[in-house]
C-alpha cells in the first residue's frame, strides 16, 4: 500500500507543473519503477478525479498549436499519436477542433507568407513541397496551388525577379 501511496505522488507531483496524458503518465512511473499493477491503480485514480483526461488534452493541444505553431492535420496527427494511445480519439478530436476550412485558411496563410517572404522566384513545387513538410495533405496542398491568389502570387515573384535580373 505504501508504494501506491507513492506512485499517486509521484503522479500528482509529474501532472502539477501542466496537462499530461494517460500515455505520458504511465511512461513516467515505469520511469520511476513502479508496476504495472500499480501504475493502472494511479491512472485510474487520476482519472476519477480528473486529473487525467485525453479528450480534453486533444482539445487544448489543438487550440495551442493552431494558435502558436500552426501546421497541417496530418503533423498533429502524428505528434498527438506520440502522446495519446488512442487513435481514434485523435482523430476524433482533430475533425471536431480542428475542420478543414480552418487548415485550408492556415495553409493559404503560410504559403502566402512563404511567397512574400521569399528573395527570389518561387515554383508550385516549391509551394507544395513547403506545405507537405509543414504536414498538410496532398488534396489540401492541391486545392492551395489550384487557388487562382496564390497562382498570381507565384506569377508575379518570378515577374518581379526576371526584372531584378536587368
Amino acid at each position: 500500500m505504501e508504494q501506491l501511496e507513492q506512485a499517486k505522488q509521484a503522479a500528482l507531483k509529474y501532472i502539477s507543473a501542466r496537462m499530461h496524458t494517460r500515455q505520458e503518465v504511465k511512461q513516467q512511473l515505469q520511469k520511476k519503477g513502479y508496476e504495472s499493477g500499480i501504475i493502472r491503480e494511479v491512472t485510474a485514480f487520476l482519472e476519477e478525479y480528473r486529473y487525467l483526461d485525453d479528450a480534453a488534452y486533444c482539445r487544448s493541444w489543438i487550440h495551442d498549436r493552431v494558435q502558436f505553431h500552426p501546421c497541417g492535420r496530418q503533423k498533429m496527427a502524428f505528434e498527438l499519436e506520440k502522446k495519446i494511445s488512442d487513435r481514434q480519439l485523435v482523430q476524433q478530436s482533430l475533425e471536431e477542433y480542428f475542420p478543414e476550412e480552418q487548415e485550408l485558411e492556415l495553409a493559404m496563410a503560410a504559403a502566402m507568407k512563404k511567397i512574400e517572404s521569399s528573395r527570389s522566384a518561387v515554383s508550385r513545387e516549391q509551394i507544395g513541397r513547403f506545405l507537405y513538410t509543414r504536414g498538410y495533405g496532398g488534396s489540401l496542398v492541391n486545392r492551395v496551388l489550384h487557388d487562382e491568389t496564390i497562382h498570381e502570387m507565384i506569377e508575379n515573384s518570378r515577374q518581379g525577379q526576371c526584372n531584378n535580373n536587368f
